[in-house]
């Protein structure tokens, strides 16, 4: 449908009103990505970690179980792929409803969650690698490669550190950012501090990442009031 004003200079001008709701759509389903987004993360966990054939094994132990089990390997490593990277985007998704106080500080987090999420995800590659040299020269092959990596090549820790600093401090980051800009109450800190305390606790098991999830839908509710548009139509 097409509408036909009249311009200043007394000429028609064509306003397509067909298309004026578009931008209102695309941008509800921007903010309903990032309200969703915290929740997302815990679920994935929960994939993640239930797959986990050597949850809270460490050394050899785990090489051995991550060469004989490949396939649920490949699930766990997914699940927490996009769990790290749905944790990490509300530090970049709340940059534009910060205009005015909060505004550097949002900048930060912004940063923090850009960094984070360029390198921890793709970290769990790594999990491929390591099952595949143990099927094929066994565990002493794969930890041959970890220590040689771990001892010679300075870079690996250069680009593992983004990524843990980004998994600690994004999402609590995006709750002060919004706390600071007037858009969240100060409680808004404690539902991301308690799911990632029971994350970490747990040992990364499927239990501690259910909880997780359910402290995650506090947050996504706060998220949920703080990009509210009747408090940003101006």
């Amino acid at each position: 449908m097409t509408t036909f004003t009249t311009s200043v200079a007394g000429r028609p001008e064509t306003v397509p009103t067909a298309d004026v709701p578009q931008p209102r759509r695309a941008l509800s389903a921007r903010r309903w990505f990032l309200v969703a987004s915290p929740v997302l993360a815990g679920l994935f966990a929960v994939v993640g970690a239930y797959f986990d054939p050597a949850a809270t094994i460490s050394g050899t132990e785990m090489y051995e179980i991550y060469a004989d089990e490949p396939g649920t390997l490949q699930l766990k490593s997914l699940g927490f792929h996009w769990a790290y990277a749905f944790w990490m985007l509300p530090a970049l998704l709340i940059a534009p409803y910060v205009r005015a106080r909060g505004a550097w500080l949002a900048n930060v987090t912004a940063f923090i969650g850009f960094a984070g999420m360029t390198t921890l995800p793709g970290l769990l590659i790594v999990d491929y690698y390591d099952s595949a040299i143990g099927q094929l020269y066994g565990v002493q092959g794969t930890d041959a490669v970890s220590t040689l990596m771990e001892d010679t090549m300075w870079g690996l820790p250069v680009f593992a550190l983004p990524g843990m600093i980004g998994l600690l401090l994004s999402l609590p980051l995006t709750a002060i950012t919004l706390w600071r800009a007037g858009l969240a109450r100060w409680w808004a800190l404690v539902p991301v501090l308690a799911g990632f305390a029971c994350f970490d606790l747990s040992g990364i098991t499927w239990w501690g990442c259910l909880a997780m999830t359910a402290c995650s839908a506090g947050f996504a509710v706060v998220l949920h009031r703080a990009t509210d548009p009747a408090r940003h139509a101006a």
